[in-house]
């Protein structure tokens, strides 16, 4: 299966983990050393609806691109997020979203390249939160081997700015979502402390 066809799937797996969370301590520490779960809420929420605007061919809010003056941590965090990933899957499972070139802002950029990124925004910020709140995402091996190859091809730009940690050493017998995570700079065995 194509990335395009996964994504779906993929989408209703972080809302299960969204929906699982529990919403009232949003102080807990997660794998993204800069955010509490409060701020990872924020920003997830923000770049989902983003990533699922430009995947419907609709234009990034100028005065908000990536939803960074939004605070949806303040009210009913969980349905909102469940929302706008929802919207990510539909919008990215349409063939017309990964043609040609999408505006992120100002610069114009491969459809297939951000389709990849909402792809990888996803399932590792849904990661990521499943941490936060004691949870676990699973993913297909099919699922993790694509994340995998898309983080391997954009890992140094990642890198670069700022998205990505240095590479995580993992077992052999480590999942393929787990070297995608490690890819990515995360380390698959991280627990809040």
């Amino acid at each position: 299966m194509s990335i395009r066809e996964l994504i779906p799937t993929a989408a209703a797996e972080v809302i299960d983990v969204v929906e699982g969370a529990d919403p009232t301590d949003l102080t807990r520490p997660t794998p993204c050393t800069d955010f509490d779960l409060r701020r990872l809420v924020n920003h997830f929420s923000g770049t989902a609806a983003a990533l699922a605007r430009v995947g419907a061919g609709l234009p990034l809010d100028p005065d908000d691109p990536y939803g960074s003056k939004q605070d949806p941590s303040r009210g009913d965090w969980q349905q909102e997020l469940v929302g706008r990933l929802a919207a990510l899957g539909r919008s990215w499972e349409s063939e017309q979203a990964w043609e040609g070139t999408v505006d992120m802002g100002g610069s114009a950029m491969p459809a297939p390249m951000i389709g990849e990124m909402a792809l990888a925004e996803m399932l590792l910020h849904g990661w990521d939160l499943a941490r936060a709140t004691g949870q676990q995402l699973v993913v297909s091996d099919e699922i993790g081997r694509e994340l995998r190859r898309s983080i391997e091809e954009t890992a140094e730009l990642g890198r670069a700015m700022g998205a990505y940690g240095d590479e995580v050493s993992v077992p052999a017998q480590s999942t393929e979502f787990e070297r995608a995570l490690a890819a990515s700079g995360r380390d698959p065995q991280w627990q809040p402390r």
